[in-house]
C-alpha cells in the first residue's frame, strides 16, 4: 500500500510507525512540520511561518491538500487529532485514519469552543479512530460521531528490546524516571518525594532522571535547594535506542505526571521487569495494575509518592513480584508486535473496500 501519515516525522512514536510500514514493504510518505530524514520513508517537510506557532497548520491547509492529492495513498493516516488530524478532514481524502495521542483529547476540546468544533470537526470526517489506550479511547467518543467505533492500539513495548535482568540486592536502590522535562511530567513533585526518602534511607537510595525540556532550570534549582546533588544524576537527553539500557541501571520506575494520554514509559519500564510508581491520572491505570504491576497515588502529592517508593525501598520480594507481573502484563496486554498488526489489519480493511472486497452492507463505505 501507499501509506501517508500527516505527522511529526522526528517524534519517536511516529518514527516507530513509520518504521514498521516502511519494513513491511509499504511505499510510506509523512507530511511533516518539522524536518526529519527516514531511511525508507519520503518526508514532505512543510517549512514557512514557525513564528505563527499553531496558525500555521491553518496557512498550509492548501498546500497539504494538493500534496495529498498528488500523492495518492490508499490509507492517509493523521497522527494527533487537532493538528494533523483537522488537516486530514480539511483534505476531504478518504480513506482517513485519525490517531489520537493524549492532550488532543484531554485537553484541547477544553479550551475555548473553536477547539470543541475543530475537535468534532476532525473527528467527524475519519473514517476510523484509533486512541493508544481504554481510557483515551472512552474520552474520544465523547467527541466522536455516535455511530463511529474507537480501536485501542497502544504504542506496546517491544519485549526483544525491553528485556528484565537480574538485579542484585545490596547496593544503593536505584529509583528514576525518562521523560521529557515539562509541566505535565511532575517531576518537580518526584524531587520533593525523594527529599523526604534522602531523610529517611540516606546514601541507600539515589535518583536518576533522563530527560531534557522547559522544565530543567526549575528542577536543577529544586536539587540545590534540598541539598540533592549528591544524590541525584541528570541525564539530560537520550535517544530511545539507549532506553533499555537505561532502565536496566534501575530498581524502581516512576512515572509522577500531572497527566498522561497512556503511559508509554510506564509499559516500557514494567516490559523491562521494573515495579512502576506512578500517578493515578487519565491513561495511566491502563498501563500500571495497582498492587499488581506497580503502586498508585494521587498527582502532586510528594508525600504519598515518597510513601509508596518507602514501600519499595523496604521491601525487595515486593520490587521483584511487581516487576515480574508487570512484564507478563505487558506480554499480555502492549505486545508491540500484535499492534503492529492491529494497525495493519485496521489498513487492510481499507484495501478490501478500494479493491472491491467489502460489499454494500460493509461497515466501511467511501467515495473517492
Amino acid at each position: 500500500m501507499r501509506v501517508v501519515l500527516l505527522a511529526d516525522a522526528p517524534y519517536i512514536h511516529t518514527r516507530r510507525w513509520i518504521d514498521y510500514f516502511v519494513e513491511a514493504g509499504h511505499d510510506c510518505h509523512v507530511v511533516s512540520f518539522r524536518p526529519a530524514e527516514v531511511p525508507g520513508a519520503k518526508i514532505h517537510h512543510i517549512a514557512g511561518g514557525e513564528p505563527l506557532g499553531k496558525a500555521r497548520y491553518l496557512l498550509h491547509a492548501r498546500r497539504v491538500g494538493r500534496l495529498i492529492e498528488q500523492l495518492q495513498p490508499d490509507v492517509l493516516h493523521a497522527m494527533h487529532l487537532t493538528s494533523y488530524g483537522f488537516l486530514g478532514a480539511l483534505s476531504g481524502f478518504r480513506p482517513l485514519v485519525i490517531s489520537v495521542w493524549g492532550t488532543d483529547v484531554l485537553e484541547a476540546p477544553h479550551l475555548t469552543p473553536f477547539h470543541r468544533w475543530l475537535t468534532k470537526h476532525a473527528l467527524s470526517h475519519a473514517d476510523a479512530i484509533t486512541a493508544t489506550g481504554l481510557h483515551l479511547a472512552t474520552e474520544t467518543t465523547h467527541w466522536a460521531p455516535a455511530a463511529m467505533p474507537v480501536t485501542v492500539i497502544p504504542y506496546g513495548a517491544d519485549l526483544e528490546r525491553f528485556i528484565a535482568v537480574e538485579r542484585p540486592e545490596g547496593g544503593p536502590v536505584v529509583i528514576g524516571t525518562a521523560a521529557r522535562l515539562s509541566v505535565e511530567k511532575g517531576i518537580r513533585y518526584l524531587i520533593e518525594a525523594f527529599a523526604l526518602l534522602r531523610d529517611r534511607f540516606g546514601a541507600r537510595v539515589r535518583l536518576r532522571i533522563a530527560g531534557d525540556g522547559p522544565e530543567r532550570g526549575a528542577i536543577d534549582a529544586l536539587i540545590q535547594r534540598h541539598n540533592l546533588r549528591d544524590s541525584v544524576e541528570m541525564l539530560g537527553w537520550i535517544e530511545h535506542k539507549d532506553v533499555p539500557a537505561f532502565l536496566n541501571s534501575l530498581d524502581v520506575f516512576v512515572l509522577p505526571s500531572t497527566y498522561e494520554g497512556f503511559g508509554v514509559a510506564a509499559v516500557e519500564a514494567s516490559a523491562s521487569g521494573l515495579p512502576v510508581v506512578a500517578t493515578n491520572v487519565y491513561g495511566i491505570p491502563d498501563v500500571v495494575s495497582d498492587g499488581r504491576t506497580g503502586l498508585l497515588v494521587p498527582p502532586k502529592d510528594p508525600p504519598a509518592l515518597a510513601d509508596a517508593l518507602t514501600r519499595m525501598v523496604d521491601d525487595p520480594s515486593l520490587r521483584r513480584s511487581l516487576g515480574a507481573s508487570g512484564r507478563q502484563y505487558v506480554s499480555t496486554h502492549y505486545d508491540w508486535r500484535e499492534n503492529k498488526e492491529q494497525m495493519t489489519r485496521l489498513y487492510e480493511q481499507f484495501l478490501g473496500v478500494l479493491l472491491g472486497e467489502v460489499g454494500a452492507n460493509g461497515a466501511l463505505s467511501f467515495d473517492r
